[in-house]
């Protein structure tokens, strides 16, 4: 039987990019949503989920710019009051979106 010996090793360094997380992300674009001034999202991942949450803050006026790959978003938060005071939104089955943003939307005070 053939092996493989393997000398002890000290020390090890390096870097390592995870792949995007759908619950990750549409939290990060909620709370970017409501915080004060602008934020720069980078990596985020691009899924139908993130697709609905960034349609859906359109739609209840929040002023974002997303990259041409989607990975990108340069949002101006809206200091925890949502532009819009009412809206239509569709979130398909994204419940990594659905969930958060209903919670928001109970506080806002407008008709979702």
């Amino acid at each position: 039987m053939e092996h493989l010996d393997l000398a002890p090793i000290r020390r090890v360094s390096g870097s390592v990019r995870l792949p995007g997380s759908k619950s990750i992300s549409n939290r990060i674009l909620l709370l970017a949503a409501l915080a004060e001034g602008r934020t720069r999202i980078v990596d985020l991942l691009e899924s139908d989920d993130t697709r609905y949450m960034l349609e859906a803050l359109r739609k209840l006026g929040v002023a974002l710019e997303v990259s041409s790959q989607g990975t990108q978003v340069d949002m101006q938060g809206t200091a925890g009051k949502l532009p819009a005071r009412s809206a239509d939104l569709f979130l398909g089955n994204a419940g990594t979106a659905f969930r958060p943003i209903t919670a928001v939307l109970a506080f806002a005070g407008g008709e979702y």
